[in-house]
């Protein structure tokens, strides 16, 4: 998993977003990464309904930091046995900060797409 020279421990955020066919929806609030740095990994995602027909922008509120300009599909980073999306360059998201993730989901049902931030917590800052 990522680049093992990072220490920390093991941790996943999870980011869960429900909507009907057709309809756009965004993390509200934003999840917030807490009171210790944040590494970011890997993608992990899962959907219920459709065949992955969900776009996603990603963003860290906190750097004030956008990963696309425009949303992209789900379904391309995922692959088709769902293996977790693996980061050329992980990502921290400092203390503080918060994910923000808008979705829009294309397919023909109500879908849920659930999504882990896969990295390492790091150690509070003294």
């Amino acid at each position: 998993m990522g680049n093992n020279k990072i220490t920390g421990r093991w941790y996943q955020i999870r980011v869960a977003l429900s909507a009907n066919t057709l309809t756009a929806t965004q993390t509200l609030p934003a999840q917030e990464i807490g009171a210790q740095p944040f590494i970011w990994e890997e993608l992990g995602s899962y959907w219920n309904a459709t065949n992955g027909d969900w776009t996603i922008r990603i963003s860290d509120n906190g750097g004030n930091y956008f990963f696309s300009a425009d949303q992209y599909p789900i379904n391309c980073l995922a692959g088709v046995d769902q293996r977790p999306y693996e980061l050329k360059k992980p990502y921290r998201f400092e203390k503080g900060s918060a994910i923000m993730v808008e979705a829009y989901n294309g397919g023909g049902a109500l879908d849920t797409l659930t999504l882990l931030f896969i990295g390492r917590r790091l150690p509070q800052e003294v």
